[in-house]
């Protein structure tokens, strides 16, 4: 009885992971250190339970819940990267530049404004 109990939570677990993968997003306030770490969490959970994911479909994962503002860095990136080989310490260093630039770009806008007042 003990072992069907186990077994019972441990698919519970694993339906429950599923679910967080297959819904994850990224919020608004979040960096892609907040998501990818919090992405990290529940893919490093699945694998303790049996399920793994490929480095390509992780890097799809990814893609797909970053947010439209990173719409035209995702195409340069599929367009320039074997996604097959990509690393995702390689992709997440790569976003994470972006994500800077971006966020300087927009601190300098008011600036700007400011300026030609």
């Amino acid at each position: 009885m003990f072992h069907k109990g186990t077994n019972q939570v441990k698919q519970s677990r694993v339906e429950l992971l599923m679910r967080k993968y297959e819904l994850f997003k990224m919020s608004d306030h979040e960096t892609i250190m907040d998501i990818y770490t919090r992405f990290t969490h529940i893919t490093n959970e699945q694998k303790s339970l049996g399920n793994t994911f490929t480095t390509e479909e992780l890097v799809r994962k990814i893609f797909r819940f970053l947010p439209m503002t990173s719409e035209a860095k995702v195409t340069a990136i599929e367009e320039a990267e074997d996604l097959k080989i990509v690393s995702l310490d390689e992709l997440i260093g790569n976003l994470q530049t972006y994500e800077l630039r971006r966020n300087s770009q927009q601190q300098e806008r008011p600036r700007r404004i400011v300026e030609l007042l």
